[in-house]
């Protein structure tokens, strides 16, 4: 299930940082049997220290404080309030795919750890929500279910069922509001030649694409493997 992930990411990652950060998160979670919040700091640190690059300025901001000496809940919120609440970007909706893989993890609890795992940088509720939506979407595809059915289940979760009408009647756009960039992804992802045309509409920026390109990858791969 990994490989359908990652082959995703090689598909609709153009920069390479969501991938990077998609693997530690993954061999973390792997190397730890479960989501272990100490573990993944650790190891985006170390990135950071060594051969980080496409990170995104939040996550640049948390992790240089980290580096420093603060800790991540301080740095995270220190970082929250110096941009003014302007943390809501689509970072952990990049990075969370691999968690939906991880079956020891149960499908009700993924929601509480894409949060989780999204405010190590991102404090901005909207963005540990989408990458909540991320996780279950890609959850439920994995499981065998179609696109379709996929969005149904995520949208009557309770845990997230404003986020997913906020997703709905958000603008498509080429920006890094985490909000536009799950409507926009959602966009392609309805019609056909969705990946050619996100990564067109993505730019070099790389925001929906990268979602367009896990999901749709899945999404073949169920095709022809019924």
């Amino acid at each position: 299930m990994n490989k359908i992930i990652f082959n995703g990411y090689k598909s609709g990652d153009k920069n390479g940082g969501p991938t990077e950060l998609a693997k530690i998160l993954s061999l973390s979670i792997n190397s730890c049997n479960g989501y272990n919040q100490n573990d993944i700091v650790k190891r985006y640190l170390k990135w950071w220290k060594t051969d980080a690059f496409d990170t995104g300025p939040t996550f640049a901001m948390v992790f240089q404080k980290v580096s420093e000496g603060m800790s991540i809940e301080d740095a995270s919120i220190k970082v929250n309030k110096t941009l003014g609440g302007a943390t809501a970007g689509c970072g952990p909706a990049h990075r969370i795919a691999p968690i939906a893989a991880f079956e020891n993890i149960p499908t009700n609890e993924l929601v509480y750890y894409a949060r989780k795992e999204a405010q190590i940088t991102h404090h901005h509720p909207d963005s540990g929500n989408c990458s909540a939506v991320m996780a279950l979407l890609c959850r439920y595809l994995l499981k065998g279910h179609s696109w379709e059915e996929s969005k149904n289940l995520v949208s009557k979760n309770k845990n997230i069922q404003s986020t997913w009408t906020k997703i709905r009647d958000a603008n498509l756009n080429n920006g890094g509001y985490v909000i536009d960039v799950m409507h926009s992804a959602l966009h392609f992802l309805d019609r056909r030649n969705s990946l050619e045309e996100s990564l067109k509409f993505s730019g070099s920026a790389n925001y929906c694409s990268v979602i367009v390109g896990i999901i749709q990858e899945i999404i073949n791969f169920n095709k022809h493997h019924k």
